[in-house]
């Protein structure tokens, strides 16, 4: 009995600090069934709408949204070693271990920095955009989407400098029009930017233009854009620079949904879907889009006649990854097993169509398009990394072209065509981290074959088939290194060799008339080769400014395009020029970087200049009241040389301002065969624009966005007769999010109906109306 009261009144002394220990076991938030907290900013106001999740190895054990008071209360589990994670909106993103953290949980954001710690690859060398040599801007999926744009073409006009050959949109404009310039270089439809989609060319590997809507907007994660020549990196078509779109991958058992649907006025709808989904090593994502509009009558109305009708389009387009992840099994010890830990392999496949009618009855054009990309990522830190790129496609192009009579009341078809390629390309990179230097190695191939089918009609009555084409085969070579040198001093220097050769190229004639006699001219075959250096520095003066200079050079190959087929856009024709040699530009750019304001302030400035020699240009070789013709040939040299300044300032956390200027100086300074013409402006460059975005959250609900541009006059050909007017547009977009996922809104693209010049052929052609289209987006 004594011993047992002995027991009993030990247990009545340590009862108070047995519950005093339970007590703080289950308040503690490392154990706790249940671990709530509230989200604030700087000035203890609460967030509203975070994502606060509990992490677990990489997986998300639970997820909540902060409600009106920033509170919120996520289940543990019991689960120990717990990450918590919070994402939102205008604030960087912050992850912390639940254990570090104290009840009552209070998380403070901090508003969110602009570019700083944003991570470039268009230089083929990870790095952060602050630490980067080059001219690059980075639109993230955050900024893409608070624009009123609809195609991802007119997303990236914000950025001053980026022009296709034509003002309008790729919505309702000929793709042979929609090749990208850059800083002032232009001269032809080809694209003298290399545009690729997760490091895979878009540029049309037949006539060099690029087709836009085959990329799926909602799909689009980031885009990257590098001003200056780029040949260095790319090669060939990187004559002005180079554009990088990328896609999202899903992380294990993080899925991806995003749906947007709209309708708007000129009988527009489209439909766009990207899916994304990862476990045990898998990883699959689905683009879709299919998006349709009745488009507008683009001659000016006091030009019109009865065989003007509405430039309209209807495309889809689509891909489908499946990608396979492989982790290092650290358990049995192979050191073979570590060359390919987080090794991957994916599978892309592409489909593509669309259908136009170019503005009068009897202009159509159709495109297909198919294709096939197989890629590989593997190595470890010892050998370094290795990536492995290889695709085909293929692709059949039909249009038709007419004549209009000056009244514009008659119309006769002139030839309708055809145009079947196909292309091969391969793709070997590697990249090592030695101390200091990241150094990069790559060799590349690629084969393009394609005609251009023509049957030629005169008086309604086909007189004659023409077939003209040919064979390209070129390789490349390419080899950087990426120095840091001190903390203050980062050097790029490397060089690309690219060699080309065109074969088998001919031309037949088929005469339907008399005879029926068929006459065939084979072309000889050709060879050029390029060499691109390219060297660039960065100083970081301080924690605020840093000075960038480079010195490159950049080349640009005629496409079988522009060496073998003949096109006709209203009165003008343009002919082919077999004996075209290669665009070859020397590129000079020196500028300053400035962050300020808590790094909320960004501010970059650049003077470049770009000399080419043997640029491609459209020359009027005669003059008739109802055809101008035109040839492309090799113009002696130009000189592109101005300004660009960019400026990002997060005024608020829920305030974004952005602006973008260039003012460039395009002319011809040589061309023996026609001194005339030397002075001239280029034509399709206007010598300033000037672009600005705002966007403005209120209380998480509401969004509304402003984009602008402005451009200055250009001239539509080679003698700067026909002057393309200055022009002012504004684009405005209003969200509201209905729940957290969950919005809609209404875009209004030309906000004051402005009908701006696009194109003088001698007919007046203006830019579309205003366009209204409500939406949802998930």
């Amino acid at each position: 009995m004594f011993i047992r009261g002995q027991i009993f009144s030990c247990l009545c002394v340590f009862a108070p600090l047995r519950l005093v220990f339970l007590v703080l076991f289950l308040s503690s938030p490392i154990f706790a069934q249940v671990v709530s907290g509230t989200i604030t900013d700087a000035q203890n106001a609460p967030v509203q709408n975070a994502n606060v999740s509990l992490l677990k190895q990489n997986k998300i054990l639970s997820q909540a949204a902060t409600d009106t008071e920033g509170k919120f209360s996520l289940a543990s589990n019991g689960e120990k070693n717990l990450i918590l994670s919070v994402e939102a909106q205008g604030f960087t993103s912050l992850q912390k271990r639940l254990s570090d953290l104290q009840n009552p949980i209070v998380i403070v954001l901090s508003p969110a920095k602009i570019s700083e710690e944003v991570i470039v690859s268009i230089t083929r060398t990870e790095s952060r955009l602050s630490e980067t040599p080059a001219s690059v801007v980075v639109l993230n999926r955050e900024t893409i989407e608070q624009t009123a744009a609809q195609s991802v073409d007119d997303t990236l006009r914000q950025v001053a400098g980026f022009n296709l050959f034509r003002r309008s949109s790729s919505k309702t404009t000929n793709p042979t029009t929609q090749g990208a310039n850059l800083r002032g270089v232009s001269g032809s439809g080809a694209a003298r930017t290399s545009v690729l989609l997760d490091g895979v060319s878009l540029n049309d590997a037949f006539g060099g233009w690029t087709y836009w809507t085959r990329v799926p907007k909602i799909a689009v994660e980031n885009a990257e854009i590098l001003r200056g020549g780029a040949s260095a990196f790319y090669g060939n078509s990187a004559l002005s620079g180079a554009i990088n779109l990328t896609t999202k991958r899903a992380e294990n058992n993080k899925p991806i949904l995003r749906f947007e649907t709209s309708a708007g006025t000129q009988r527009t709808y489209d439909g766009s879907l990207f899916a994304a989904f990862g476990k045990n090593g898998w990883n699959a994502n689905l683009a879709v889009e299919d998006f349709q509009t009745a488009g507008y009558i683009p001659v000016e109305k006091a030009e019109r006649g009865v065989v003007d009708s509405n430039a309209n389009s209807r495309y889809r387009n689509g891909f489908f990854t499946l990608e396979k992840r492989f982790n290092e099994d650290k358990s049995n010890g192979r050191q073979d097993a570590k060359f390919f830990e987080n090794a991957r392999i994916f599978m892309r496949g592409s489909l593509f169509s669309e259908r136009r009618d170019n503005g009068t009855r009897l202009t159509k054009n159709r495109t297909y398009f198919r294709q096939a990309v197989f890629g590989t990522d593997f190595g470890d830190e010892k050998f370094g990394a290795f990536q492995l790129r290889a695709w085909i496609e293929a692709q059949v192009y039909d249009q038709t072209f007419s004549a209009v009579s000056a009244d514009r009341n008659t119309e006769n078809l002139t030839r309708i065509q055809r145009v079947p390629s196909q292309a091969r390309n391969a793709n070997l990179f590697w990249v090592r981290t030695f101390a200091n230097h990241a150094i990069s190695v790559s060799a590349d191939a690629r084969e393009v074959r394609g005609f251009s089918d023509e049957s030629i009609i005169n008086n309604n009555r086909t007189t004659s088939l023409v077939s003209a084409g040919g064979r390209e085969f070129s390789y490349g070579i390419f080899a950087q290194d990426f120095w840091r040198v001190t903390k203050k001093l980062n050097l790029n220097f490397g060089g690309r060799f690219d060699r080309w050769r065109e074969s088998d190229a001919l031309s037949t004639t088929k005469n339907l008339t008399g005879n029926g006699q068929t006459s065939v001219v084979k072309f000889p075959d050709r060879s050029e080769q390029s060499f691109s250096p390219r060297l660039a520095a960065l100083y970081q003066i301080n924690d605020n400014f840093s000075l960038v200079a480079s010195f490159s050079k950049s080349f640009r190959a005629p496409t079988l395009n522009e060496l073998y087929r003949a096109f006709r856009v209203g009165s003008v024709l343009t002919q082919a020029n077999e004996n075209l040699r290669a665009e070859r530009a020397t590129n000079l750019e020196t500028g300053a970087n400035f962050t300020g304001f808590a790094k909320r302030l960004v501010l970059r400035g650049n003077v470049f200049q770009t000399e080419i020699s043997n640029p491609v240009v459209s020359i009027t070789s005669s003059t008739a009241p109802n055809l101008i013709t035109r040839q492309r040939q090799n113009v002696g040299r130009t000189r592109s040389r101005g300004i660009e300044l960019d400026a990002e300032f997060l005024l608020r956390k829920n305030l974004r301002f952005s602006a973008s200027y260039l003012l460039v100086d395009s002319r011809v300074t040589s061309f023996p065969a026609n001194a005339e013409l030397i002075g001239k402006f280029l034509p399709q460059v206007a010598r300033q624009q000037l672009t600005f975005q705002i966007f403005y959250r209120l209380q998480d609900k509401f969004s509304f966005g402003l984009q602008a541009r402005f451009s200055g006059a250009q001239f539509e050909d080679d003698q700067n007769l026909l002057r393309l007017r200055p022009f002012f547009n504004l684009d405005a977009l209003a969200i509201y999010r209905l729940r957290k996922n969950l919005e809609i809104f209404a875009a209004i693209e030309n906000v004051f109906n402005n009908r701006y010049d696009i194109g003088l052929t001698p007919n007046r052609t203006v830019a579309a109306p205003r366009f209204v289209r409500i939406g949802l987006r998930y």
